[in-house]
């Protein structure tokens, strides 16, 4: 019998016996329902529309007015799952920064319904820079595009020289130089792109890939990640 991912207590049969005597294939979960709760969706009826922070009210907040300020309105559309609490830190944690890759299996399902709405744009992950892939040995959104078995295209360069975002402290991060230009693989006829990142911060990083895109003709540029 398997164990949770999570918390390793072993997980219960969860197949019903129409789904046995289907004879269909069937894919055993990896975390256990008392894990999988402890993820707290962010309610859209509540959070702002142009980066999922959560609020009392569906209304633009300060910090994506000062985006809109600063840049075209159209930058500031972004969607984030989950509540950036001590349950996806730690999921983060064991995934990105110890390098256990099979924590991506745990948001699959996540990314692909969520796409579903978007059958025609192309996903870009966002690239990590080439000291992080060094330490790392992987991209994390490339990975969990990867595992979900999401088609996407790197169109982004990552040439920052700097250190990594998560070290950085807020004004540091706002302050960030543009990190990234476009991969010669681009394709010009593209109209539009959905860029995705594993945690929404400041969106100083976001902005910067959509700064590009923009400056390239694409039309339409909205982002989503796991975390916010």
């Amino acid at each position: 019998m398997p164990n949770c991912l999570m918390c390793n207590r072993a997980l219960p049969p969860c197949l019903t016996l129409k789904q046995i005597f289907s004879f269909h294939p069937h894919e055993s979960p990896i975390i256990c329902e008392k894990c999988r709760q402890t993820f707290r969706w962010i309610e859209k009826e509540t959070a702002c529309p142009g980066c999922s922070r959560p609020q009392k009210a569906s209304t633009i907040c300060m910090d994506c007015e000062k985006w809109q300020a600063r840049l075209p309105s159209e930058y500031v559309s972004h969607e984030a799952f989950f509540y950036y609490d001590a349950a996806l830190k730690e999921w983060l944690q064991r995934y990105k920064f110890q390098g256990d890759t099979r924590f991506a299996q745990i948001m699959s399902a996540t990314i692909q319904t969520f796409l579903k709405k978007s059958p025609d744009a192309v996903v870009v992950p966002i690239p990590v820079s080439e000291a992080s892939y060094a330490k790392r040995g992987f991209n994390q959104c490339e990975e969990l595009l990867r595992i979900a078995s999401v088609p996407y295209e790197n169109w982004l360069i990552n040439i920052s020289l700097e250190k990594k975002q998560s070290e950085k402290k807020r004004q540091e991060r706002l302050k960030t130089a543009q990190p990234f230009q476009l991969a010669p693989t681009f394709n010009k006829d593209i109209t539009s792109v959905i860029l995705f990142d594993d945690v929404y911060t400041t969106g100083r990083t976001l902005m910067h890939a959509k700064h590009v895109f923009a400056e390239a003709g694409v039309k339409r540029i909205t982002s989503f990640s796991i975390g916010r």
